[in-house]
């Protein structure tokens, strides 16, 4: 959703309750949508755990997260290290946290991997697939705790997943995630594994609470997010792509593209249209800590900008659980297999 529709009041950064005592996680939290969500969370009393691959990267964030909101606040940030990309670096990264805290309220798997070339991981799997994998395995790592939280006094416990208005590019291909094959599956388009990717991001939040509920779990909440078209770090996926078939690529034209009379105004105009970092977080941030989500009964609910409970498409929904199921059993024994 582009920011110049949301013509409406919408929620707002300052509209977060307290959140002392809480404790949270986020993803990918040294840069783009994770920075902004951690830089708030920790700005209304938050011990905010930020889970990154590169420690440098994370530590100078947290640094700097600090010196923007100031030492009065005196803000608890602390790292631990995860790759997305590898299943054991997820169930170690929630063991690491599984030491330190004995309470985890909310959880916002925000790192994400978008419109690379086909690839797979250590693990051997598709690296924009793991988008939802290594997902899975920190949740799943991290569940005992998490309902263990939401049985105590006044928890408000939250799973927010970060998808994409982009998983309906899945439409375009035949989703199988019953084998590690399927879920390798080539397709004509890097796109189309990029929505294949983020509609696993759907149906992780649909299948988790189900499963919540059926366990007699049912004051946690799960959401997936689509943050719209910001401009963040994410786009560096596509680096070896033609830059003109990724819009926010355009800023960064060099060589011979930069003849094209008509990408210096093009340009101009997709940086107006992109959320910035600030705005696109507020979803998430909506999600992650606002009473209405529970007000509303938003479990499941798919979230686009501002704040808005959004219809999925036929394959988001699931509505006989086929995709949802079939991607968990191969989440798990890909984790006995690999983690």
């Amino acid at each position: 959703m582009l920011g110049f529709f949301s013509r409406h009041k919408q929620w707002e950064v300052s509209s977060i309750p307290d959140l002392t005592g809480r404790v949270a996680i986020v993803t990918g939290g040294n840069t783009g949508l994770g920075y902004i969500t951690v830089r708030e969370l920790a700005r209304k009393g938050a011990r905010v755990y930020m889970l990154s691959r590169t420690e440098t990267r994370a530590l100078a964030a947290i640094e700097k997260i600090k010196g923007e909101l100031g030492p009065d606040l005196k803000p608890e940030i602390e790292y631990i290290n995860f790759d997305l990309l590898s299943l054991k670096s997820a169930k170690t990264a929630a063991e690491e946290f599984l030491r330190r805290e004995t309470r985890l309220d909310i959880l916002v798997n925000n790192a994400g991997i978008m419109a690379t070339p086909y690839e797979l991981s250590p693990d051997g799997i598709e690296i924009q697939a793991c988008n939802g994998t290594g997902h899975f395995a920190l949740t799943f790592s991290l569940l005992p705790l998490l309902k263990d939280t939401a049985a105590m006094p006044d928890s408000h416990v939250r799973i927010v997943n970060i998808s994409s208005g982009g998983y309906m590019a899945a439409h375009a291909g035949t989703p199988d995630f019953s084998s590690l094959e399927g879920l390798n599956q080539k397709t004509w388009s890097t796109w189309v594994r990029y929505g294949m990717s983020k509609l696993t991001n759907i149906l992780l939040t649909n299948e988790l609470q189900k499963r919540l509920d059926e366990s007699g779990t049912t004051n946690i909440y799960c959401l997936s997010v689509h943050p719209g078209g910001v401009a963040t770090e994410l786009s560096r996926g596509t680096k070896r792509l033609p830059d003109f078939l990724f819009l926010p690529n355009l800023r960064r034209c060099s060589g011979p593209l930069q003849s094209w009379p008509f990408l210096a105004p093009l340009s101009r105009v997709v940086r107006f249209l992109l959320l910035t970092p600030e705005q696109g977080a507020l979803t998430q941030l909506y999600a992650a800590t606002s009473p209405e989500v529970e007000e509303k009964n938003l479990k499941a609910a798919l979230l686009f900008p501002v704040a808005q409970p959004k219809s999925k498409t036929s394959l988001a929904e699931d509505k006989d659980g086929k995709l949802g199921g079939q991607f968990w059993t191969l989440c798990e024994a890909l984790m006995r297999q690999k983690a």
